[in-house]
């Protein structure tokens, strides 16, 4: 058996340096845990102070004659959203608008609880956010009285509903699990380019982290945080178009729920934090009485693309204007969804609300950028038919928004044709 080493024959600077070492590595981790823990409340302060510092804009601006703000993609306590009706318009009255859409998935109220809680000045577009094959797509102007047959399939359920005098609108065509795919359908009058729950998702760790801090302090900032540019469903839109006519809508997709087994255990983020942030701005005749328009006007416009959406939280948006002026001296200016003949010396006119803050313009001419400007306004001569559409940037306010450029508005395009044989 081979000798057991006496500790003696350990050299004693071996043994004084065991400790040493120690010491170190555990000095070491003290470090870097009072650096976590300084991070973090550096953090910590950083955001509370952007939502006690940072203010948004108030909500009240002035819309163009025959201009109507509401929202679009709303549920219900009858699905998995958390207010009754009655408290959901209660909501979008809070929030300075003047329609809703409600869309509860697979479900639509009957006409009689949406003529017992529409008010005449309020109006109510009953609708349906209708599960199939292959994504979602939003029925509206349906009831509960609509046929849908068995079918699970996306073209079957688009055409039973457009039987049933529904104006459908993909949903969130690229945003949640599933992406849609039966673009061929003719069953449909648009799509979501923005739709909340989708664009929220783009978001890393940090941002929500970020949102979630700020939301008891500063719930309107909080979701603002949240915004991204939804830059598939603009590029989609862009390309369906080469083929028809197809409209663009902003969605809400209002829950107010979080929601476990089934169960709202939270009532998060709340219908009017959702109200505040983008919404849909629609065109209605200034001939008629704007403010007293039906569902019916409103889902016309809508389905002609006489509209745009707006990031409102960011600025109000009220009075954008995206108008063609034709070279004839007689011709009126057309806006979004409209037609016009090209005549030599066409110009195209963009213009964001007086007051509002330094906006980065773009102007997209089928697609394709032909202008990027930081300005109020923008006038340019159009080099020749085609659709022509703008978008609005603002920078994001306070310390945690770091400046970055946001989308603030988009609209529906006006189609300049080469012939009176297109124009509509």
């Amino acid at each position: 058996m081979p000798p057991i080493p006496d500790i003696t024959e350990v050299p004693a600077a071996e043994l004084e340096s065991l400790p040493a070492e120690a010491a170190i590595s555990q000095h070491q981790v003290r470090g870097i845990f009072f650096g976590v823990l300084c991070s973090l409340g550096v953090f910590l302060g950083v955001v509370t102070l952007d939502g006690w510092l940072t203010r948004l804009p108030a909500l009240n601006g002035t819309p163009a004659r025959g201009e109507r703000i509401g929202v679009l993609h709303v549920h219900t306590n009858l699905s998995c959203g958390s207010g009754s009706l009655p408290q959901v318009i209660g909501a979008a009255r809070d929030a300075d608008l003047s329609f809703l859409a409600i869309t509860d998935h697979n479900l639509a109220m009957s006409q009689a609880a949406v003529n017992a809680a529409d008010p005449p000045d309020f109006a109510v577009i009953d609708g349906e956010e209708v599960s199939t094959s292959t994504g979602h797509f939003l029925a509206l102007g349906v009831s509960d009285t609509w046929s849908r047959g068995s079918s699970y399939d996306a073209r079957t359920l688009l055409a039973s509903a457009r039987r049933a005098g529904s104006v459908n609108f993909i949903a969130h065509p690229f945003g949640l699990r599933e992406h849609w795919h039966e673009w061929e359908s003719p069953d449909y009058d648009g799509m979501e380019i923005w739709n909340d729950d989708a664009v929220w998702r783009q978001n890393g760790p940090l941002a929500m982290l970020t949102s979630l801090l700020l939301y008891p302090i500063n719930s309107r900032l909080a979701l603002v945080r949240l915004a991204r540019t939804p830059t598939d469903n603009l590029a989609k839109w862009d390309q369906l178009q080469e083929q028809r006519h197809v409209a663009g809508i902003c969605g809400s997709d209002a829950h107010a729920a979080i929601t476990i087994n089934n169960q709202t255990v939270a009532r998060f983020p709340g219908y009017y934090s959702v109200f505040s942030l983008i919404r849909q701005h629609i065109l209605l005749d200034a001939d008629g009485d704007p403010n007293h328009a039906s569902a019916s006007d409103i889902l016309s416009a809508l389905k002609q693309g006489n509209a745009f959406c707006a990031v409102d939280a960011l600025a109000p948006s009220d009075g954008f204007l995206q108008q063609v002026q034709s070279g004839s001296a007689s011709g009126q200016p057309v806006g979004p969804g409209h037609s016009v003949v090209y005549t030599r010396g066409a110009t195209l006119h963009v213009a964001v609300p007086a007051g509002s803050p330094p906006a980065m313009l773009r102007v997209l001419h089928d697609g394709q950028e032909i202008a990027k400007q930081q300005t109020q306004s923008i006038d340019l001569v159009l080099p020749g038919p085609g659709r022509y559409r703008a978008e609005a940037y603002l920078r994001q306010p306070g310390l945690t928004g770091f400046g970055r450029w946001t989308l603030w508005i988009f609209a529906n395009p006006v189609q300049v044709t080469a012939s009176a044989s297109g124009s509509n």
